[in-house]
């Protein structure tokens, strides 16, 4: 792949950083559909828009659903699916269908999950898979055991233009000049580095780390891990002061924060004030600390699921509100760290205002004191915890929106959201965006999500380019391709792919080389958008899966590859 340059502009696509990386050619299709074999279906069906999955049910159940998840998650609708579209009898047999969208399912490949909606479903075992490709039509037979596909489909099919597009952005929306804390996070989780010895192993990546203009080297939970009905999570704590002796000791974590600092990176610890392990001592010697049932037993978390493996604290004690504020203090005078992500911070209240909010105020000023310019991370979406001090806030709509963006939908959505976000937030407060974290990572890659390790890295390159904070979770500057469970232990292959690590490098430094807090203008036109910042220079992005003329509107024009950017000069 190549990019096509005008003579007035100096433009850095991700088609040419990416060289060596070249996307997928699409094949013809295979007609049959993955998921077995049975009759053939030769019979003329309806003609009609998009892709349709006709299903012969022979589950005996009252409704016939389907959920669909893989490229795209919830394709179609969420949980637990979408009605049918309808039934249609040909040639005396009934079809129950499904109408899917072509610009959204185009080139997917989804799991289907056939179900009744009220908890019947087809065994894993029995799911199919299908890849949307020129073919429109898709056959099934559905019994409560499993879905077989025919053979063949209808004769219909979808013709997709590689020709491409012409495209001129007009003005979305612009934002006055602020500056906001537009930190780019690093998270690293040291069961990615081996089963002994992360806390070096870490250390010898630090300049990797800084070179993908790393402000911000986030830790995850460094701390003891109960072993009490636990099942291998992280976030399940034994004692908030003691080092998880599998990664290293003290002295090694306290090398590694120190290396950290000399190379001008943050470095932020991952805290867990909700709950802690079973065999916390706390259980035990102060039981008060914990909600509890009619009996006087102590409960795990139910709010947001059942966590049996954590027991849930209770912040109505003012004697566990000094006790966590102290051990959050321990942290920071022991070894000089600068900020916190906060798990789960808004606790089993939700958005409403709880216990909880009120040791938040005041842990968060104890550690201003302690270091003044401290930062406080929220693992929430909810707003309130702004009032409560907390620096940065997760956005995950900013993810959901942008994958919409990538699947065909625009992206008009994902730059209104982000505006929508800012909205309201004092600065230097903001959001926090990104396109995985290890929570994600367990589900998707963003390989998937965004149709290709080019659109992974188009995706973040947009994040990154806007006036917010964003996080990068180590292992996508590596295009993994498949998820990634943060409780298991594993030696991840950080040298897997230079290229695309050198793209990710690259385009890093483009990104970070814009004034933020300039004023700023956003344009687009459907599947490609324009950052510009005033006095500086442009990011233009095609989330596309075809190639974009772009003409601009401040003049000039370029090409873009399917799912790409250019960086313009200043």
């Amino acid at each position: 792949m190549k990019t096509k340059l005008l003579n007035l502009i100096l433009a850095l696509s991700v088609a040419a950083l990416l060289a060596g990386c070249t996307a997928p050619v699409k094949t013809e299709p295979d007609t049959t559909p993955q998921g077995g074999e049975q009759e053939e279906n030769n019979t003329e069906f309806p003609a009609h828009d998009g892709y349709r999955i006709y299903a012969i049910d022979n589950t005996g159940w009252e409704s016939l659903l389907v959920y669909m998840y893989g490229t795209v998650n919830n394709l179609g609708g969420s949980w637990p699916g979408v009605k049918s579209s309808g039934k249609i009898t040909v040639k005396g047999r009934e079809y129950t269908y499904f109408n899917v969208s072509q610009s959204a399912a185009y080139g997917n490949t989804e799991k289907l999950i056939f179900n009744d909606g009220n908890g019947k479903q087809i065994p894993s075992s029995g799911e199919p898979s299908l890849t949307f490709e020129k073919k429109a039509d898709y056959f099934f037979t559905v019994t409560e055991q499993e879905a077989k596909a025919f053979k063949g489909g209808s004769n219909l099919e979808i013709t997709v233009s590689d020709a491409p597009v012409d495209v001129a952005p007009k003005e979305l929306f612009k934002m006055a000049a602020q500056k906001r804390d537009a930190w780019n996070i690093y998270q690293v989780n040291p069961k990615l580095y081996g089963s002994s010895g992360a806390f070096g192993k870490i250390k010898d990546r630090l300049d990797d780390i800084k070179a993908l203009g790393t402000d911000v080297f986030y830790l995850m939970p460094i701390y003891q891990q109960g072993t009490q009905k636990a099942i291998g999570s992280p976030y399940c704590i034994k004692d908030f002061k003691a080092v998880n002796t599998s990664y290293g000791s003290l002295e090694d974590l306290r090398a590694l924060v120190d290396a950290a600092h000399a190379k001008g990176m943050k470095v932020m610890f991952d805290w867990v004030a909700n709950h802690t392990a079973w065999d916390c001592s706390w259980v035990k010697d102060h039981k008060d600390w914990y909600a509890q049932d009619s009996g006087g037993n102590v409960v795990n978390p139910t709010a947001d699921g059942v966590w049996t493996d954590v027991a849930q604290l209770n912040y109505s004690s003012a004697d566990l509100r000094a006790a966590m504020t102290d051990a959050l203090l321990y942290w920071v005078k022991e070894l000089d760290i600068d900020g916190y992500r906060c798990d789960y911070a808004h606790g089993p209240t939700g958005r409403n205002v709880g216990p909880m909010d009120e040791f938040w105020k005041d842990a968060i000023s104890a550690l201003r004191q302690e270091k003044p310019g401290f930062i406080m991370l929220a693992e929430s979406d909810f707003p309130k915890m702004y009032d409560d001090g907390f620096d940065l806030i997760f956005s995950r709509s900013a993810k959901s929106k942008l994958i919409q963006a990538f699947g065909g939908a625009g992206l008009d959505g994902f730059f209104n959201a982000y505006k929508s976000a800012l909205e309201g937030v004092g600065a230097p407060k903001c959001p926090l965006f990104f396109i995985t974290n290890h929570d994600d990572a367990t589900e998707s890659s963003p390989v998937t999500d965004f149709r290709s390790k080019e659109g992974a890295l188009t995706a973040f390159t947009l994040m990154r380019s806007l006036n917010t904070a964003t996080m990068i979770y180590g292992s996508q500057e590596v295009a993994y391709g498949s998820t990634i469970n943060f409780f298991n232990t594993q030696s991840f292959a950080w040298t897997a792919q230079p290229e695309y690590f050198a793209a990710y490098k690259e385009a890093m430094a483009a990104v970070g080389a814009f004034d933020r807090s300039k004023a700023l203008t956003v344009y687009c036109d459907g599947k490609v958008g324009i950052v510009q910042y005033e006095g500086g220079g442009a990011l233009v992005v095609n989330a596309g899966a075809v190639k974009a003329n772009v003409t601009l509107p401040y003049g000039g024009a370029l090409t873009l590859d399917p799912y790409s950017f250019s960086v313009l000069p200043q």
